[in-house]
């Protein structure tokens, strides 16, 4: 098992031994913005599993770390222990475990393990992406009146009326949009084909590292609202190639 995907196994583990139980609870930047101690403990065997592998490499961590800026360097994992956390603190099972590696500013490995379901994606740059070591493509073409999408609420407020515009106006085109509440667990499934095209708002890099290179190597388009995606720009849009320019337009438009 490759190492970022071991890290993420043994991160599931230590979540699904938390879920359902009472945990404690610690609000950040707003009150839907919450981290528990399954985040800290998750996080911490995360970096241990890496470190061994990669006794040099630096990390970019959600969880007490002020810090979204990406290092130039050789190595390096953005890992989100648990994306979705305030599903998994009410027991709902839609959340997921992300890391992604980076080399020189580019995302060259990327594990989503979603404990529920016991489904690894794993990708590597320029080699496809695998759901449980079977190799998966989003060969979907829908209109756009036949596509599901899918967004998230963003944590800053003063984004959120211009989300909610953006879900008000593409519920007029496609066939319906969802929130689920873990970005990576929906950019995994655009990647299988459960979704055609998702954007959202006010990411931080944690939150979508991983899930864009395995979209990506799914033959999903990645971009940003205006031009190409940025990891640090906190936006993101990513469709199948038969609907992203649309859903591209129909958001800068807004």
């Amino acid at each position: 098992m490759r190492p970022i995907c071991e890290a993420a196994k043994k991160a599931g583990e230590i979540a699904m031994r938390f879920f359902e139980k009472e945990l404690s609870i610690k609000t950040k930047s707003m009150r839907a913005d919450v981290v528990t101690q399954a985040d800290v403990e998750c996080q911490k065997v995360i970096v241990e599993v890496l470190k061994e592998h990669y006794p040099d490499a630096a990390f970019v961590l959600e969880e007490g770390c002020e810090e979204t800026k990406i290092p130039n360097g050789e190595t390096i994992f953005v890992v989100d222990p648990i994306d979705g956390t305030l599903n998994y603190s009410h027991s709902l099972p839609y959340f997921a475990v992300s890391i992604a590696k980076m080399s020189f500013g580019e995302i060259v490995e990327g594990a989503i393990y979603i404990p529920f379901t016991n489904e690894m994606f794993y990708a590597e740059l320029g080699k496809g992406v695998f759901l449980n070591d079977k190799r998966i493509l989003n060969e979907k073409r829908p209109t756009m009146d036949r596509s599901l999408l899918v967004t998230g609420w963003p944590y800053d407020e003063t984004k959120l009326k211009w989300l909610m515009r953006s879900v008000e106006k593409l519920t007029e085109v496609c066939q319906e949009v969802r929130i689920i509440g873990s970005s990576a667990l929906e950019l995994c499934y655009l990647a299988c084909g459960r979704f055609d095209g998702y954007w959202e708002i006010g990411l931080k890099p944690w939150d979508v590292a991983a899930g864009v290179l395995i979209a990506r190597e799914a033959g999903v388009v990645v971009g940003g609202l205006n031009g190409e995606f940025d990891l640090e720009s906190g936006e993101i849009v990513a469709a199948v190639p038969s609907i992203f320019e649309q859903l591209r337009s129909a958001l800068v438009e807004l």
